[in-house]
């Protein structure tokens, strides 16, 4: 094997290529941005969770301020989780780190 042939993956072309900063960087955003969407999946389920407690309830106190105090601890963490993206998105903005330039919301359009 000649010493200058290199492993290509051609899904991988830039990843873990550049500087260190780029890395890490790399790295964290990835991270932070599946927190977002475990922390958001999460949020659905906890939301569908309380409301199928709070019908099931059937007028039983004690079941119904579990649905609700579920339902506000759901909502808490949510908010916790979207307070560190804005934090760190602005620590990442004084250090030169985009947390959110590789995130992107696609919506589907009727054109497909």
């Amino acid at each position: 094997m000649n010493p200058e042939e290199k492993i290509h993956n051609p899904v991988l072309e830039t990843y873990g290529k550049g500087s260190g900063t780029v890395i890490i960087s790399s790295l964290l955003v990835n991270i932070l941005n599946t927190m977002l969407i475990v922390g958001a999946i999460m949020l659905i389920i906890m939301i569908i969770w309380s409301g199928i407690g709070w019908m099931a309830a059937g007028g039983e106190k004690e079941k119904l301020q579990r649905a609700q105090k579920r339902l506000s601890h759901a909502i808490l963490g949510f908010v916790i989780l979207i307070c560190v993206f804005a934090i760190a998105n602005f620590i990442g903005g004084i250090f030169g780190i985009g947390f959110f330039k590789d995130l992107k919301f696609i919506l589907p359009t009727p054109e497909g």
